[in-house]
């Protein structure tokens, strides 16, 4: 059991989502084309993000521990911001995942976030997403304003500074 625990939190540290010659995007980059349809069939895209709307992308998958542990900061933070012009989008990019397990995995731990199947990687391969998980905050404009392993402290505040409306 303890080394079966050890080789899912070296997997998860490592993973590599696609080759390493695939430039990662920075901050203040434009974001990379957001297209897809939600588990729950809702069609979204980046160029949805108006009206003083910024994006949080979270990149996870069913296998990570890691990812299991940021569900109750991105509960509290969908509840605080979602309504505060923060859009929220996970995205699943199906290494070693399936719909079905994703749908078990909502169901499970009572996602309340819209979720992607990212099947074939494509959403994660434009953000070069190296790893799970891993958080990209978009700004109103479409720049990449956070990348990181963790939920950015300073949320708050930089949801204050992306969006049009008074938190």
């Amino acid at each position: 059991m303890k080394n079966a625990l050890i080789a899912v939190t070296v997997i998860c540290a490592v993973v590599v989502f696609f080759s390493a010659n695939v430039a990662a995007v920075k901050i203040g980059d434009k974001a990379p084309t957001v297209e897809a349809t939600t588990l729950a069939g809702k069609k979204v895209s980046l160029e949805d993000l108006s009206d003083g709307q910024a994006l949080l992308l979270f990149f996870w998958a069913t296998w990570c521990p890691y990812c299991v542990n940021e569900i109750p900061k991105l509960k509290d933070a969908f509840a605080g911001y979602g309504s505060k012009g923060l859009k929220f989008l996970a995205v699943n990019p199906g290494i070693n995942d399936s719909r079905e397990k994703i749908e078990r995995y909502i169901e499970k731990y009572k996602i309340p976030y819209p979720v992607v199947f990212d099947k074939g990687a494509k959403i994660t391969k434009s953000f070069a997403v190296r790893g799970a998980p891993t958080y990209v905050i978009v700004d109103k404009d479409g720049i990449v304003q956070y990348s990181g392993n963790k939920m950015p402290q300073d949320l708050a505040e930089r949801v204050k500074k992306m969006t049009k409306k008074s938190n």
